[in-house]
């Protein structure tokens, strides 16, 4: 599913600092400029000519050098059920197809044609699997991922879940870690206030959100979302501006 988009030039202010795994991956086509990219396994600059597909599943930090704005196009991208745990890096410029696609989904943003981009970027993803740039979590635990999201609104115990996976729960617990890169509790967390992100974008009311998206009562759903995006859900519905 695609979230968000747009061909930019980054300002002064802009940088990225997850503290907490996002549940989607921003994906970058960079036309230049100077950024250092840090996680927990690798730290480097992003290249020109390059497509990035950075982490669901992981924490990280970019700056910029603010003589030298990154230029690119960006999408938001959610691969659900795959999960991304690293950075993946590929030099379009070896690969022609590619970059003529990946130049006309810059076309298609620049012309405002919505229904084109999103097919694009269904085609996009496909590409992304089929070169394994991405890859799904074993069966088990992708099935498991679907199961979540068809319950989102119930309560959701790790009992509960290592009994249809079929495992013990210890088992599990280090299982789903191995493959989704976070605990089954904070995947859960995460995948619900993702969803509260884009109702968000709706006119919903903020009650129905959190309860659409399990949460007990609007205390608890404000607080975790504050906590994960850094405002309330209401000063996001009414600041949220997107951005790479």
């Amino acid at each position: 599913m695609l979230l968000e988009y747009g061909n930019v030039i980054c300002g002064p202010d802009w940088e990225i600092d997850e503290k907490i795994p996002l549940g989607f991956s921003r994906v970058y086509y960079v036309y230049d400029g100077e950024v250092h990219y840090t996680d927990e396994q690798c730290s480097t600059y992003l290249k020109k000519g390059y497509l990035y597909i950075f982490p669901s599943a992981s924490i990280y930090s970019m700056k910029q050098n603010i003589h030298n704005p990154l230029q690119c196009t960006f999408m938001h991208i959610d691969f659900f059920p795959s999960i991304l745990t690293e950075l993946v890096e590929v030099q379009v410029d070896n690969l022609p197809a590619l970059k003529h696609f990946l130049l006309s989904i810059a076309e298609s943003i620049n012309a405002d044609d919505i229904k084109l981009l999103h097919a694009m970027v269904d085609v996009f993803k496909i590409y992304c699997r089929e070169h394994q740039l991405i890859t799904s979590p074993e069966s088990r635990i992708s099935r498991l991922l679907l199961y979540i999201a068809d319950h989102i609104e119930e309560k959701l115990t790790v009992e509960e879940l290592s009994r249809i996976a079929g495992y013990n729960v210890q088992y599990f617990v280090r299982l789903f870690k191995r493959n989704i890169g976070c605990s089954p509790y904070q995947y859960i967390t995460s995948y619900r206030l993702k969803e509260a992100r884009k109702m968000l974008r709706t006119d919903a009311p903020i009650t129905e959100i959190a309860k659409k998206t399990g949460f007990n009562d609007i205390k608890s759903f404000s607080r975790s979302f504050k906590k994960k995006f850094g405002v309330s859900p209401s000063r996001f519905r009414n600041v949220y501006v997107s951005q790479p």
